[in-house]
């Protein structure tokens, strides 16, 4: 017969082990955390404290900010919802294909956090769009620029750039330019060459376009997914390849998360922590997405807009901001880390594949990373909107696919 003391150590062994495996569950993914259907709330809280991992978080999401000051966080995150205000008032899905007003050239943010507005036109169409500005922002804390080319005819010369890759794909001039893109800071277009002389210049210039909107630059590198082979990570395959996990969605009602398309094949397993939750029933690796939809399967496992190992939530309301804005990536590899979008219009070749409409930024990232959530964080009302999902790096710049462009594709919806 077993003594007091016996039955108290086995009740405290006991006791132990389910807590080890109820934490095990909760720290499943680096983006979004999951609840099981048999913990109560009372212990998840009383975990949550136990591992104080809203604290290691709100450490390591405010020390990946303490690069920047923070009179300019402030000033910044105001000047990035002027600049949300401003596109909002030209009544426009925020795309490639969108038409600008033509006196727009083009915004950012600068490094003193004011919102900069690139304006074409003189006399009397200046002034005009001047006032239209003004109205809309009801403010004057902004900076004009003489722009030389309106953000239309950016646009144009990306889509000659990117209709010119597409239709000539195993053309030497098409692979000797695999990165380019649109420079809301200098109003112009950006091409990367990996050979770089006057002579490629002007083979590019003949055959491709000649327009002095273009500058060029020596290739930085050659992009890379950031997905990890090895095995035991957060979100793997069935074929053991290890990503992030992204955001909570919904394709036709079916409960499900978004993830990195290039992670895993159609209809192929996703395991955490070896465990199969479910499976991939839609994805796109081309254009302007590089996304997964993986329908839950398991029942035991419930996705959320907790951010991993948190107790903060992630916005269903998805944003695109402007060049200068200070933004957030959550990836199993490298944690949070934060920087500042860089462009918004970068088309990238990734495999073999062109990707389209990127947005980049210097947020530091790695292997393992990639479908990791990217947000921006608001900091007066505590909110983290969904902005996409990290995607690749080259060199010391990040690429992630806008959340916009993955449920547009792919059919779903934040919830």
């Amino acid at each position: 017969m077993l003594t007091h003391c016996g039955r108290m150590e086995i009740f405290m062994k006991l006791k132990q082990s389910i807590i080890a495996i109820v934490i095990s569950f909760l720290v499943l993914t680096p983006a979004v955390a999951y609840s099981t259907e048999n913990v109560s709330t009372s212990k998840i809280v009383t975990i949550k404290e136990r591992i104080s991992s809203d604290e290691a978080f709100l450490k390591e999401e405010q020390e990946s900010l303490s690069k920047y000051d923070s009179a300019f966080l402030a000033k910044q995150e105001n000047a990035y919802l002027n600049y949300e205000k401003l596109i909002k008032s030209f009544n426009i899905a925020k795309s490639v294909n969108s038409v600008y007003p033509e006196y727009y050239g083009g915004s950012y943010i600068d490094d003193n956090g004011d919102l900069v507005i690139y304006v074409k036109g003189e006399g009397i169409l200046k002034d005009s769009s001047l006032q239209n500005i003004s109205q809309v922002l009801e403010r004057k804390d902004f900076i004009i620029k003489n722009a030389k080319y309106s953000y239309n005819e950016l646009n144009s010369v990306m889509d000659t750039l990117n209709d010119f890759k597409l239709n000539n794909s195993k053309d030497a001039i098409a692979n000797n330019f695999n990165i380019y893109w649109l420079s809301d800071r200098d109003n112009n277009i950006v091409v990367e060459l990996n050979e770089m002389n006057e002579e490629q210049i002007e083979l590019f210039k003949k055959q491709v376009i000649d327009s002095p909107i273009i500058t060029f630059e020596k290739s930085s590198g050659t992009p890379v997914k950031e997905v990890d082979v090895n095995p035991g990570q957060k979100i793997s395959s069935a074929s053991n390849v290890d990503g992030s996990m992204g955001y909570r969605a919904k394709k036709d009602g079916v409960v499900g998360l978004v993830t990195a398309g290039h992670l895993a094949f159609l209809n192929e397993g996703i395991k955490v922590d070896g465990n199969n939750i479910g499976r991939v029933t839609a994805k796109q690796e081309s254009g302007s997405v590089d996304a997964a939809f993986v329908e839950i399967t398991y029942s035991g496992y419930t996705p959320t807009n907790t951010l991993n190992g948190t107790s903060n939530t992630l916005s269903t309301t998805i944003s695109q901001p402007g060049v200068g804005t200070v933004i957030n990536k959550l990836g199993f590899r490298t944690g949070a880390t934060s920087g500042k979008v860089l462009s918004t219009n970068v088309t990238v070749t990734l495999d073999t594949i062109l990707h389209t409409n990127l947005t980049s930024a210097d947020y530091s990232s790695d292997r393992g990373d990639s479908g990791g959530i990217v947000y921006s964080y608001i900091s007066a009302t505590n909110t983290r909107l969904t902005l996409g999902i990290h995607c690749a790096k080259v060199g010391s710049t990040s690429y992630y696919i806008k959340a916009d462009e993955i449920n547009s594709a792919l059919g779903t919806s934040r919830y």
